[in-house]
This record gives structure tokens, C-alpha cells and sequence, in this order.
């Protein structure tokens, strides 16, 4: 897919400019900016690298996660600003202190 793209999840619906309610199967744009909002709430301000793309709709890993394992999300472009690339991504991972190899040895983790 080439370079890798980071975009932020906006939560900024006062100046949002959304596509037709009806085209996503919504009555009014009062009811399609609520779901929205409920979207956008769970992800809100999360940056993720996009990894797909389909009618629309990106998919994003998200790295900042606990535990290692990204989430992805289907999420509409119209949602997501572009951002550069986060500061955590491909940085070395911090160098176990003395106490980490203190404590490992005592429990035999060696």
C-alpha cells in the first residue's frame, strides 16, 4: 500500500460536513449526527494507521491499545483527519532496568 497514513477520529461534529442521512439509511441528518456521535465516542481521538479501504469506509489499526493486541474499526472517511505519524510507532521498546533482571532471576524467568 506504499507510505503509511495515521488519522485521528474527529470529535468535532459542530463543523462536520456529513454525506446524505438517507444514503446511509437515516431519515433526518439530526438522527444520522447521533450515530455518529456514539461512533465517534467510542474511538474518540484514537489515531489509527489506515490498513483498508472499501466504499467509503476505512479500516484502522489502532496501536494504543493495553496488552499488545491492535483494534481495528470500520470507520467513514468523513470522520477521520489526517495526522503525522505518532511518536510510538516503530520506537525501540524501553530497556529492562536492574530490578527487571533482578526479579526475573528470583523467579526464574532466566
Amino acid at each position: 500500500m506504499g507510505e503509511r497514513r495515521f488519522y485521528r477520529v474527529t470529535t468535532d461534529f459542530y463543523h462536520l460536513r456529513v454525506p446524505d442521512p438517507m444514503l446511509h439509511g437515516y431519515e433526518t441528518e439530526r438522527d444520522f449526527r447521533r450515530a455518529l456521535q456514539r461512533l465517534s465516542g467510542h474511538w474518540k481521538g484514537r489515531i489509527g494507521e489506515r490498513i483498508g479501504e472499501k466504499n467509503g469506509f476505512w479500516l484502522l489499526r489502532f496501536l494504543d491499545t493495553p496488552g499488545g493486541k491492535a483494534d481495528e474499526a470500520w470507520l467513514p472517511d468523513f470522520l477521520l483527519m489526517e495526522v503525522d505519524k505518532p511518536s510510538h510507532i516503530d520506537a525501540p521498546p524501553p530497556k529492562p532496568d536492574d530490578t527487571d533482571s533482578e526479579l526475573n532471576g528470583v523467579f526464574g524467568f532466566d
